[in-house]
Protein backbone atom coordinates (compact mmCIF):
# COMPACT_ATOMS: atom_id res chain seq x y z
CA UNK A 1 0.00 0.00 0.00
CA UNK A 2 1.48 3.27 -0.99
CA UNK A 3 1.04 5.91 1.81
CA UNK A 4 2.83 9.80 1.17
CA UNK A 5 3.60 11.59 4.50
CA UNK A 6 3.07 14.64 4.84
CA UNK A 7 3.11 16.94 8.04
CA UNK A 8 0.93 20.07 8.85
CA UNK A 9 1.58 22.39 11.64
CA UNK A 10 -1.62 23.39 13.28
CA UNK A 11 -0.68 26.12 16.04
CA UNK A 12 -3.04 25.33 18.94
CA UNK A 13 -3.65 28.33 21.58
CA UNK A 14 -3.94 25.19 24.25
CA UNK A 15 -3.01 25.86 27.52
CA UNK A 16 -0.01 28.31 25.89
CA UNK A 17 1.42 25.45 23.79
CA UNK A 18 1.78 24.63 20.20
CA UNK A 19 0.67 21.16 19.14
CA UNK A 20 1.14 19.72 16.14
CA UNK A 21 -1.20 17.25 13.82
CA UNK A 22 0.40 14.36 11.66
CA UNK A 23 -1.77 13.48 8.28
CA UNK A 24 -1.14 10.25 6.43
CA UNK A 25 -2.58 10.27 2.76
CA UNK A 26 -3.28 6.66 0.95
CA UNK A 27 -3.20 5.98 -2.01
CA UNK A 28 -6.62 4.28 -3.25
CA UNK A 29 -8.86 3.40 -5.69
CA UNK A 30 -12.74 3.07 -6.03
CA UNK A 31 -15.79 0.91 -7.05
CA UNK A 32 -18.77 3.23 -7.45
CA UNK A 33 -22.37 2.02 -7.37
CA UNK A 34 -25.98 4.13 -7.68
CA UNK A 35 -29.37 3.73 -8.16
CA UNK A 36 -29.42 3.32 -12.34
CA UNK A 37 -26.59 0.97 -12.25
CA UNK A 38 -26.31 -3.03 -11.16
CA UNK A 39 -21.85 -3.16 -11.78
CA UNK A 40 -19.63 -1.02 -10.42
CA UNK A 41 -17.97 1.64 -12.00
CA UNK A 42 -14.27 2.07 -11.14
CA UNK A 43 -11.69 4.83 -10.17
CA UNK A 44 -8.03 5.02 -10.13
CA UNK A 45 -5.95 7.00 -8.64
CA UNK A 46 -8.00 8.42 -5.19
CA UNK A 47 -6.59 9.49 -2.51
CA UNK A 48 -8.02 8.91 1.49
CA UNK A 49 -5.85 11.65 3.77
CA UNK A 50 -6.56 11.27 7.69
CA UNK A 51 -5.78 13.37 10.43
CA UNK A 52 -6.67 13.01 14.19
CA UNK A 53 -9.70 15.77 12.95
CA UNK A 54 -10.52 14.82 9.23
CA UNK A 55 -11.02 12.52 6.81
CA UNK A 56 -10.10 13.89 3.60
CA UNK A 57 -11.24 12.22 -0.13
CA UNK A 58 -10.19 13.19 -3.84
CA UNK A 59 -10.92 11.43 -6.94
CA UNK A 60 -10.20 13.56 -10.31
CA UNK A 61 -14.16 11.46 -11.29
CA UNK A 62 -16.34 12.16 -7.98
CA UNK A 63 -15.05 15.30 -6.72
CA UNK A 64 -13.28 16.32 -3.70
CA UNK A 65 -14.37 15.18 0.14
CA UNK A 66 -14.27 16.55 3.85
CA UNK A 67 -15.62 14.70 6.87
CA UNK A 68 -15.14 14.69 10.30
CA UNK A 69 -13.22 12.11 11.96
CA UNK A 70 -15.33 12.02 15.35
CA UNK A 71 -18.33 11.11 13.17
CA UNK A 72 -17.49 10.67 9.78
CA UNK A 73 -20.01 13.32 8.80
CA UNK A 74 -19.36 16.27 5.86
CA UNK A 75 -19.99 17.05 2.39
CA UNK A 76 -18.84 15.80 -0.96
CA UNK A 77 -18.04 18.69 -3.52
CA UNK A 78 -18.45 17.52 -7.18
CA UNK A 79 -17.93 18.87 -11.02
CA UNK A 80 -21.45 18.91 -13.02
CA UNK A 81 -22.08 20.46 -16.16
CA UNK A 82 -21.76 23.82 -14.58
CA UNK A 83 -20.15 25.21 -11.50
CA UNK A 84 -18.86 22.55 -8.24
CA UNK A 85 -21.72 21.64 -6.17
CA UNK A 86 -21.57 20.51 -2.39
CA UNK A 87 -23.53 17.17 -1.08
CA UNK A 88 -24.17 16.13 2.35
CA UNK A 89 -22.21 12.76 2.67
CA UNK A 90 -20.80 10.62 5.26
CA UNK A 91 -17.86 8.22 5.71
CA UNK A 92 -17.63 4.95 7.59
CA UNK A 93 -14.08 2.72 7.17
CA UNK A 94 -10.58 2.91 8.62
CA UNK A 95 -7.50 2.72 7.80
CA UNK A 96 -6.95 -0.64 9.73
CA UNK A 97 -9.16 -2.37 7.26
CA UNK A 98 -7.89 -0.44 4.19
CA UNK A 99 -11.78 0.30 3.12
CA UNK A 100 -13.63 3.45 3.42
CA UNK A 101 -17.12 3.78 2.53
CA UNK A 102 -18.65 7.14 1.14
CA UNK A 103 -22.37 7.97 0.73
CA UNK A 104 -23.74 10.23 -0.58
CA UNK A 105 -27.85 10.14 -0.78
CA UNK A 106 -28.92 12.90 -3.29
CA UNK A 107 -26.97 12.15 -5.40
CA UNK A 108 -28.16 9.95 -8.67
CA UNK A 109 -30.77 8.33 -6.16
CA UNK A 110 -28.08 7.64 -3.77
CA UNK A 111 -24.43 6.88 -4.52
CA UNK A 112 -21.81 4.57 -2.74
CA UNK A 113 -18.22 5.08 -3.51
CA UNK A 114 -16.09 1.97 -2.11
CA UNK A 115 -12.38 2.89 -1.39
CA UNK A 116 -10.02 0.59 -1.07
CA UNK A 117 -6.63 1.88 0.11
CA UNK A 118 -3.44 0.60 -2.67
CA UNK A 119 -3.55 0.26 -5.71
CA UNK A 120 -5.56 -0.85 -7.88
CA UNK A 121 -5.51 -4.82 -9.07
CA UNK A 122 -4.82 -5.30 -12.36
CA UNK A 123 -8.51 -7.32 -13.23
CA UNK A 124 -10.02 -4.13 -12.14
CA UNK A 125 -7.75 -1.70 -14.07
CA UNK A 126 -8.93 -3.32 -17.48
CA UNK A 127 -12.78 -3.68 -16.56
CA UNK A 128 -14.95 -2.11 -19.59
CA UNK A 129 -15.80 -2.05 -22.93
CA UNK A 130 -13.10 -1.75 -25.96
CA UNK A 131 -14.27 -1.12 -29.23
CA UNK A 132 -12.18 -1.68 -32.43
CA UNK A 133 -12.24 -3.18 -35.97
CA UNK A 134 -11.67 -6.68 -36.82
CA UNK A 135 -10.52 -9.14 -39.08
CA UNK A 136 -9.65 -12.94 -39.63
CA UNK A 137 -6.55 -15.13 -40.81
CA UNK A 138 -6.74 -19.11 -41.28
CA UNK A 139 -4.29 -21.26 -43.64
CA UNK A 140 -6.77 -20.54 -46.12
CA UNK A 141 -6.96 -16.37 -46.32
CA UNK A 142 -5.71 -13.77 -44.64
CA UNK A 143 -7.38 -10.48 -43.34
CA UNK A 144 -10.49 -11.70 -44.10
CA UNK A 145 -14.01 -10.33 -43.12
CA UNK A 146 -12.87 -6.60 -42.07
CA UNK A 147 -15.61 -5.44 -39.61
CA UNK A 148 -15.75 -2.20 -37.94
CA UNK A 149 -17.32 -1.22 -34.61
CA UNK A 150 -16.74 -4.60 -32.83
CA UNK A 151 -16.60 -4.88 -28.89
CA UNK A 152 -15.07 -7.07 -26.89
CA UNK A 153 -16.56 -6.62 -22.85
CA UNK A 154 -14.31 -7.59 -20.46
CA UNK A 155 -16.01 -8.06 -16.49
CA UNK A 156 -14.03 -8.21 -13.64
CA UNK A 157 -14.86 -11.48 -11.67
CA UNK A 158 -16.19 -11.97 -7.77
CA UNK A 159 -12.91 -12.12 -5.93
CA UNK A 160 -10.62 -10.24 -8.72
CA UNK A 161 -8.89 -12.90 -9.41
CA UNK A 162 -9.56 -13.20 -12.83
CA UNK A 163 -12.04 -11.35 -15.83
CA UNK A 164 -14.58 -12.86 -18.00
CA UNK A 165 -14.23 -11.96 -21.62
CA UNK A 166 -16.62 -11.76 -24.16
CA UNK A 167 -17.41 -11.17 -28.11
CA UNK A 168 -20.24 -11.60 -30.54
CA UNK A 169 -19.09 -11.64 -34.37
CA UNK A 170 -21.79 -11.99 -36.96
CA UNK A 171 -19.42 -13.56 -39.14
CA UNK A 172 -17.82 -16.41 -36.10
CA UNK A 173 -20.32 -16.28 -33.55
CA UNK A 174 -19.91 -15.75 -29.87
CA UNK A 175 -16.97 -15.97 -27.73
CA UNK A 176 -16.95 -16.37 -24.29
CA UNK A 177 -13.81 -16.88 -21.64
CA UNK A 178 -14.63 -17.43 -17.79
CA UNK A 179 -11.50 -16.94 -15.89
CA UNK A 180 -8.88 -14.88 -17.70
CA UNK A 181 -6.07 -14.23 -15.80
CA UNK A 182 -4.64 -10.50 -15.73
CA UNK A 183 -0.52 -9.49 -15.14
CA UNK A 184 0.74 -6.00 -14.62
CA UNK A 185 4.23 -4.95 -16.98
CA UNK A 186 6.47 -2.70 -15.76
CA UNK A 187 5.58 -0.53 -18.63
CA UNK A 188 2.10 0.22 -17.39
CA UNK A 189 0.55 -2.13 -20.10
CA UNK A 190 -1.56 -5.60 -18.52
CA UNK A 191 -1.47 -8.99 -20.45
CA UNK A 192 -4.68 -10.87 -20.73
CA UNK A 193 -4.88 -14.91 -21.51
CA UNK A 194 -7.48 -17.78 -20.75
CA UNK A 195 -9.03 -20.94 -22.74
CA UNK A 196 -12.58 -20.39 -23.67
CA UNK A 197 -15.19 -21.73 -26.10
CA UNK A 198 -16.12 -20.12 -29.61
CA UNK A 199 -20.15 -20.84 -30.22
CA UNK A 200 -19.87 -20.86 -34.15
CA UNK A 201 -23.08 -21.29 -36.52
CA UNK A 202 -23.66 -24.26 -38.41
CA UNK A 203 -22.86 -24.84 -41.80
CA UNK A 204 -27.03 -26.04 -42.13
CA UNK A 205 -27.35 -22.98 -40.16
CA UNK A 206 -29.10 -24.78 -37.49
CA UNK A 207 -27.81 -24.57 -33.65
CA UNK A 208 -24.45 -22.92 -33.22
CA UNK A 209 -21.33 -25.04 -32.72
CA UNK A 210 -19.07 -24.95 -29.73
CA UNK A 211 -15.12 -25.11 -30.24
CA UNK A 212 -12.12 -24.73 -28.11
CA UNK A 213 -11.07 -21.21 -28.20
CA UNK A 214 -7.85 -19.25 -26.50
CA UNK A 215 -7.43 -15.70 -25.92
CA UNK A 216 -4.59 -13.44 -25.37
CA UNK A 217 -4.45 -9.50 -25.39
CA UNK A 218 -2.99 -6.74 -23.63
CA UNK A 219 -4.06 -3.49 -22.91
CA UNK A 220 -1.87 0.01 -22.86
CA UNK A 221 -3.25 3.27 -21.95
CA UNK A 222 -6.76 2.26 -22.31
CA UNK A 223 -6.72 0.35 -25.41
CA UNK A 224 -7.37 -3.31 -26.23
CA UNK A 225 -5.76 -5.07 -29.15
CA UNK A 226 -6.25 -9.11 -29.20
CA UNK A 227 -6.37 -12.39 -31.08
CA UNK A 228 -8.92 -14.81 -30.10
CA UNK A 229 -7.97 -18.60 -31.80
CA UNK A 230 -10.15 -21.39 -32.94
CA UNK A 231 -7.86 -24.13 -33.07
CA UNK A 232 -9.72 -26.48 -34.70
CA UNK A 233 -11.62 -24.80 -37.48
CA UNK A 234 -9.88 -24.08 -40.89
CA UNK A 235 -6.75 -25.11 -39.62
CA UNK A 236 -7.10 -22.43 -36.96
CA UNK A 237 -8.93 -19.56 -37.32
CA UNK A 238 -7.88 -16.30 -35.70
CA UNK A 239 -9.89 -13.40 -35.27
CA UNK A 240 -7.93 -10.04 -34.58
CA UNK A 241 -9.44 -7.64 -32.39
CA UNK A 242 -7.82 -3.59 -33.39
CA UNK A 243 -5.09 -4.65 -35.49
CA UNK A 244 -3.11 -1.81 -36.43
CA UNK A 245 -3.33 -2.22 -40.20
CA UNK A 246 -7.14 -2.07 -39.98
CA UNK A 247 -8.48 0.99 -41.74
CA UNK A 248 -6.62 -0.02 -44.93
CA UNK A 249 -7.60 -3.52 -44.46
CA UNK A 250 -10.71 -2.13 -44.76
CA UNK A 251 -11.06 0.47 -47.73
CA UNK A 252 -9.25 -2.57 -50.03
CA UNK A 253 -11.85 -5.22 -49.23
CA UNK A 254 -14.13 -2.27 -49.98
CA UNK A 255 -13.02 -1.38 -53.19
CA UNK A 256 -12.78 -5.22 -53.95
CA UNK A 257 -16.48 -6.06 -53.22
CA UNK A 258 -17.25 -3.47 -55.47
CA UNK A 259 -15.16 -5.50 -58.18
CA UNK A 260 -16.90 -8.68 -57.12
CA UNK A 261 -15.74 -11.01 -59.68
CA UNK A 262 -18.68 -13.50 -60.08
CA UNK A 263 -16.57 -16.74 -60.61
CA UNK A 264 -14.20 -16.07 -57.56
CA UNK A 265 -13.88 -19.20 -56.04
CA UNK A 266 -16.11 -21.04 -52.98
CA UNK A 267 -15.25 -22.06 -49.73
CA UNK A 268 -17.17 -24.07 -46.82
CA UNK A 269 -16.80 -22.82 -43.56
CA UNK A 270 -13.47 -25.50 -43.53
CA UNK A 271 -11.61 -24.12 -46.04
CA UNK A 272 -12.68 -26.69 -48.37
CA UNK A 273 -13.53 -25.49 -51.79
CA UNK A 274 -16.97 -26.47 -52.95
CA UNK A 275 -19.21 -25.66 -56.16
CA UNK A 276 -22.77 -24.49 -56.60
CA UNK A 277 -24.27 -27.92 -55.41
CA UNK A 278 -23.12 -27.51 -52.16
CA UNK A 279 -25.53 -26.31 -49.97
CA UNK A 280 -24.48 -24.24 -46.41
CA UNK A 281 -22.58 -21.53 -45.33
CA UNK A 282 -20.12 -20.87 -47.73
CA UNK A 283 -17.31 -18.04 -47.84
CA UNK A 284 -17.04 -16.02 -51.47
CA UNK A 285 -14.67 -12.85 -52.12
CA UNK A 286 -13.97 -12.36 -48.37
CA UNK A 287 -17.97 -12.78 -47.91
CA UNK A 288 -19.73 -15.41 -46.22
CA UNK A 289 -22.95 -16.38 -47.72
CA UNK A 290 -25.54 -19.63 -46.95
CA UNK A 291 -26.30 -21.41 -50.23
CA UNK A 292 -29.12 -23.06 -50.72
Amino acid sequence: MKKIYSTILAVAMMFGMQSSVMAETYQAWGAVLFSYITSPMYDADETIEVTNETIKFHSDTWGDGSFATANGEGTLTMAGHGEPKQYAANITGSVESQQFVINVPSVMGGTTINVTLGDMPATVAVDGTYKAGTYANAAYFKKYAPSADQSIAIKVNEGLESVSVSHTSETWGTFTYAAVTVTANEDGSFTLQGEGTCAMPSMQGGDAKNYASDFKGTVKDGVLTAELVVPSVMGGVTVVFNPADFEEVLATSVSAIRKDNAAAPVFNIHGVRVDSNYKGIVIKNGKKYYQK
